[in-house]
């Protein structure tokens, strides 16, 4: 694993990698590196630059940039208040710097000179879990751009992740190294926990290191749920035992395969989307 100790750390890995990779960024998440910068209203040709330098970095013959396009539907659907914590601007200044921070990230979906993709109701995760299914395989490696540790699931022995806010790159192999699990261990352990950033509310009790250890004892959440109830008297015990369907929704609200496999079914969503979507990725291939 390459860790990038600042951006300028970029130029060191240019050439290093070889082959016939894809490059998939999450277009919000790269954005909000701009926020709190002097240029958060103008920030286009940054943007496009630093998309220009990572594609070069990671050898990407293809790159795919995804963008959120309000909240997602089928989340909504089973989470109404889903994504309700974030935290909205109030006074007057922010109200303006937050108005003109979109306006800029909304010129740059129409004037992008690279492949992108923007769907309402359809959030850019789910846009580059639906290529990582459909695409990776035609390639030597995929680098995924995202500080979402959401997309740490999508993680493989062929797709890895670079961090533009850590500096660093997430494998297989680090994920190991840092938590004891495989990707999609991490992510079921995530179930468990929650996720507060998207109103996600796990087990009460139960953190990241306790949620980690339950699903490297068990080895899968479905064996967890088999378990249930577990002996003990401990309150997260209890809470855990009385938790059976809050882990069953937060799999439908984490696991980003399953979102694939059900998300038409939702109505919004939009099977028309989908399949334009194979279409589209067919013919560029």
């Amino acid at each position: 694993m390459t860790e990038l100790i600042s951006w300028d750390d970029l130029a060191e890995i240019e050439n290093k990698i070889e082959g016939n990779n894809l490059l998939l960024l999450d277009g919000n998440n790269l954005a909000y590196r701009y926020i709190n910068r002097s240029n958060f209203d103008s920030y286009e040709d940054s943007y496009i630059e630093t998309i220009k330098s990572l594609g070069k970095s990671y050898a990407a013959t293809r790159t795919i940039v995804c963008f959120d396009y309000g909240k997602s539907y089928y989340r909504l659907n089973l989470l109404e208040d889903y994504k309700g914590t974030r935290k909205e601007p109030e006074t007057e200044e922010e109200i303006e710097k937050y108005k003109a921070f979109f306006d800029c990230l909304n010129r740059l979906t129409d004037e992008l000179p690279f492949e992108h993709y923007k769907h309402r109701g359809i959030e850019a995760d789910d846009l580059i879990a639906f290529f990582i299914q459909h695409l990776s395989q035609q390639y030597d490696h995929t680098w995924m751009i995202s500080s979402d540790k959401d997309m740490y699931q999508l993680i493989s022995d062929k797709a890895s992740i670079f961090n533009l806010f850590s500096r660093k790159e997430i494998t297989e192999d680090s994920i190991l190294e840092d938590f004891g699990l495989s990707p999609k261990e991490f992510a079921m352990a995530r179930m468990i926990e929650g996720d507060k950033s998207d109103n996600i509310i796990g087990i009460e009790g139960i953190g990241p290191k306790r949620s980690q250890s339950l699903i490297r004892d068990y080895g899968t959440l479905d064996k967890l749920i088999e378990a249930l109830p577990l002996k003990g008297k401990s309150k997260y015990i209890t809470n855990l035992n009385a938790g059976k369907e809050k882990l069953i929704k937060n799999r439908k609200l984490i696991d980003l395969y399953e979102y694939l496999k059900e998300s038409i079914e939702c109505g919004k969503d939009g099977e028309t989307v989908w399949r334009g979507l194979i279409d589209a990725t067919t013919k560029k291939t």
